[in-house]
């Protein structure tokens, strides 16, 4: 995808053809979550549609700490050291602890959150190609998975809960 264009996806120089896929649908998905909570206030971020809701920087915390997981599950092949689950478990569950704990943090706080992870994770599909994505193990109780498809849950994560965020950004009192 040209950073100009949002709507032409593959072709990034250097980079193996799959792989240029799911670059450009990150950045695509990105851009449109981004412009779903522009000017959103901290109130806003906060809010809680009803006591079982999630809040929107929940779900933006959230898209963080998913893509930090598949991250260490991928690329390191290991699991989370225990500061990154202090950092990110509470949201990567989401629910009751989550809506206690993420709180009172502007929206630039959850875009650096989810601009640091990414950056990471563009860096390292390009130093790999389409036969990495093939490969497979264990991840589900009788069930395997490739680095495609763990990829591709990461980009379908995200539309999922931009789509929440934009049901709730609707509900927001005085917000339009």
């Amino acid at each position: 995808m040209s950073t100009d264009n949002p709507f032409l996806i593959g072709d990034e120089p250097g980079v193996s053809p799959q792989i240029s896929g799911l670059i450009g649908m990150f950045r695509y998905a990105r851009k449109t979550t981004l412009e779903t909570v522009a000017g959103l206030s901290v109130k806003d971020l906060d809010h809680l549609q009803d006591p079982d809701s999630n809040s929107i920087g929940g779900l933006l915390y959230h898209m963080a700490a998913a893509e930090a997981w598949y991250q260490s599950n991928t690329f390191d092949r290991r699991e989370w050291t225990p500061a990154e689950s202090a950092r990110w478990q509470v949201a990567l569950e989401l629910g009751p602890g989550a809506r206690t704990q993420i709180r009172e943090r502007p929206l630039d706080y959850y875009v650096a959150q989810l601009a640091e992870v990414r950056s990471r994770t563009e860096q390292e599909l390009r130093a790999r190609d389409d036969d990495w994505l093939a490969e497979s193990g264990p991840f589900f109780p009788g069930y395997p998975a490739n680095n495609y498809w763990k990829w591709f849950h990461v980009c379908e994560d995200e539309i999922n809960h931009r789509g929440q965020i934009r049901w709730l950004r609707k509900r927001l009192p005085g917000v339009d």
